[in-house]
């Protein structure tokens, strides 16, 4: 292929790109507008204006995008190489982790930083933690056990990472969150462990970044010694950025162009620091003199998809007024909309049909959501793969223990005996003594477990060795164990759970004890959610029941294990997760107003809640290349407001008729004419149908 058939393949807003010539540049790319090669080119052309390969300097959000990016640019290089002969020099491509590393170096030579190690490895960090929690809680005469549970654990990592995103200290950044009240110990945790940290002369990932960039917010004249190494800095995925990585980018520059890329539709990192404004105001304010150049045409998917993603986006107010168009080869979309798991599989089923290869994902806003997915799955005894074994339902601790209950309860019937010899019966004690909590230690709960497994004198002596409060509560859950065990023939699999649930208290001290209101209404969720499973079965048999979903965990289980790389495996993962990837065919579940977009109990959605779940559903259906499925899930939950802003019957018409303009009416009724009229006029040099407005009502017939 020649030098010159390369370029004809680009659009020509991409070659605006490549060729920008003077000052600092913003480009606003929207999904799977190959922004990659752009960026490939942008580099080629810039080497092959004479710009010195160590005066430019490349930025990669992470590892992997850098790993590809830099493959990409090297077989480019090659490809130049091969044609005409010209060798090239390829730039430094680094991810902002790897800048921050090599900074913290150089601070530390001069005798800036003290020197530390970096510690990655996640038991390492845990460890570490764990340490700087017990301390203060020592300190403080607390119990330690419920800071150590492991959402907790993972609740306090998270704060931890959104302190070290930016440049505030702990009190201002907690003072900032809707936190509960199991987390107030977070601030002075976070100091502790810093202390623990540089004691030992330790540091975590997030320090790469933090440490140097809090030494030079104290000691700005550090900067003199820093700039001046570059001409030309690139940034991809702006829209991701947090305030330490603006931090850097504004160290680095200088007097360097800065050209950034990013799409703030796909702003969906918030959790970490990252913000819409940073791409829609903070470039222009510490930068000036930008210049704006649009990435608009999506090489990903159809008109259709195109259509129905701009209707719903459009919608938020924190965005430049963009719109997303399909290319004129990109391929036609097929767009569908229902209800229920098992509808959503039967649509996966009837493409796969037709399919000799395509990879496939279902994408929940949150871990809770997949539960209906999972078990319908596993019911037909499909397989499939989750990114960590921890989303597997049966490994979410309400679930296992509910199901703990039932089992002990059936084993510990009249005539029945246990032998808590086995390790199944053993795991089942200890959910048993965990679930709903009794505020034991992880140490009481083993010395009960090791006298469950002797005999009731030897377990009864370990009672006694206890708290009389703790004494009670074990005692308390021992008695109704034996309650449920003179009901569980009698009652059915949703009315035991019930019965378990109520007996229990199990819902109030999730709420009151739960380390986040997140994790609390993901426990809530999950519950609920085996509870709606229990009540929709035809099988009235507890024993009965929970041997079904025992081998559907064994299958499960032995799946994930057996096919955890199988390429062309249904893969199902969040949202968040699922950025910067694509599926042939992607169905979105759980669309139903509460779960996405997402809320808290009866809270309401502030108009920036409702603009970041817009954002993560526009990321979601902007995943699909040939076919996007939306479900909702059974519950009593309205069907998600951006099902409705989406608008897929709309989206559909004037796709079909962009594909075949010789069925082109006379008229067409739409949601938003406006909007479908600026995108008729951007794709098409034929006279657009008239466009009639109408209320929305659901979808037109």
């Amino acid at each position: 292929m020649s030098e010159l058939s390369i370029q004809k393949q680009l659009t020509q807003e991409q070659q605006a790109v490549i060729t920008h010539q003077q000052g600092h540049a913003r480009v606003r790319a929207v999904a799977g507008s190959g922004k990659t090669t752009t960026l490939v080119e942008r580099v080629i052309h810039l080497l092959r204006q004479g710009v010195p390969a160590k005066r430019l300097l490349v930025v990669m959000y992470n590892r992997a995008a850098r790993e590809d990016f830099m493959g990409k640019l090297e077989r480019r290089a090659q490809q130049v190489k091969s044609l005409e002969g010209l060798q090239l020099q390829l730039p430094d491509v680094r991810t902002f982790h790897s800048l921050g590393h090599r900074l913290t170096q150089t601070f530390g030579r001069w005798g800036l930083l003290k020197k530390r190690q970096l510690q990655q490895e996640e038991w390492m960090v845990d460890r570490l933690t764990r340490q700087a929690l017990t301390h203060l809680a020592n300190e403080q005469g607390e119990e330690s056990q419920a800071w150590l549970e492991e959402d907790a654990l993972d609740a306090f990592k998270s704060f931890c990472t959104l302190v070290k995103s930016g440049l505030s200290d702990a009190v201002e950044v907690f003072e900032a969150l809707d936190t509960t009240p199991n987390q107030k110990h977070f601030p002075q945790a976070f100091n502790k462990l810093e202390e623990v940290l540089a004691e030992q002369r330790l540091m975590f990932f997030d320090d790469l970044l933090w440490r140097p960039l809090k030494l030079l917010a104290k000691q700005p004249e550090l900067l003199k010694r820093l700039q001046g190494f570059l001409d030309y800095l690139i940034v991809d995925e702006y829209q991701d950025i947090n305030e330490v990585q603006q931090a850097l980018i504004k160290a680095l520059a200088g007097k360097a162009q800065v050209m950034v890329v990013g799409d703030i539709d796909q702003c969906i990192y918030e959790w970490r620091g990252a913000r819409p404004e940073y791409m829609l105001r903070r470039f222009q304010q510490d930068f000036n003199q930008v210049e704006d150049y649009p990435l608009t045409h999506t090489f990903r998917f159809g008109h259709s998809l195109a259509l129905a993603a701009n209707q719903a986006i459009i919608h938020n107010r924190e965005r430049p007024k963009q719109i997303t168009l399909a290319a004129k080869n990109a391929q036609p979309t097929v767009l569908s909309q229902g209800q229920g798991s098992g509808w959503l599989l039967e649509e996966l089923a009837s493409w796969q049909a037709k399919q000799t290869e395509g990879k496939a994902a279902i994408l929940v806003r949150s871990w809770s959501q997949s539960l209906d997915v999972q078990l319908e799955l596993l019911k037909n005894h499909q397989p499939f793969q989750l990114a960590r074994q921890e989303h597997f339902i049966f490994n979410r601790p309400q679930i296992r223990g509910l199901l703990a209950y039932a089992r002990l309860a059936l084993n510990s019937q009249t005539g029945l005996v246990i032998n808590y010899q086995h390790p199944d019966a053993q795991q089942d004690f200890y959910q048993l003594l965990s679930f709903p909590t009794l505020y034991l230690t992880e140490q009481e709960r083993q010395a009960l477990l090791q006298g469950r497994v002797g005999n009731e004198a030897a377990l009864m002596a370990v009672i006694d060795r206890l708290p009389q409060g703790k004494r009670n509560r074990v005692k308390n859950r021992l008695d109704l164990l034996n309650k449920l065990a003179s009901h569980a023939k009698q009652l059915k699999p949703l009315a035991f759970i019930n019965f378990t649930l109520r007996e229990t208290d199990a819902l109030e001290k999730i709420r009151k004890t739960a380390p986040s209101k997140e994790s609390a209404e993901e426990a809530l969720r999950l519950i609920e959610g085996l509870r709606r499973y229990a009540e929709k079965s035809s099988i009235h048999d507890l024993g009965e029941w929970v041997n079904q979903l025992e081998l559907a965990r064994k299958e499960g289980a032995a799946s994930q294990a057996a096919n955890q790389q199988a390429a062309q495996q249904l893969v199902i993962l969040t949202v968040h997760a699922a950025k910067g990837l694509e599926w042939d065919w992607v169905g979105v579940y759980g669309l139903n107003e509460g779960d996405f977009p997402y809320t808290s109990g009866f809270s309401r959605l502030t108009p920036a809640d409702e603009e970041a779940e817009r954002r993560l559903f526009y990321v979601a259906i902007t995943r699909a290349k040939h076919a996007l499925v939306l479900a909702r899930s059974e519950t009593s939950n309205q069907p998600s407001r951006f099902l409705e802003e989406a608008a897929l019957n709309d989206a559909k018409k004037i796709a079909e008729v962009l594909n075949q303009p010789e069925n082109l009416p006379a008229l067409i009724k739409v949601h938003q004419p406006e909007l479908l009229l600026s995108y008729w006029q951007a794709v098409s040099s034929l006279p657009a149908p008239k466009l009639l407005s109408y209320e929305f009502t659901g979808e037109p017939s």
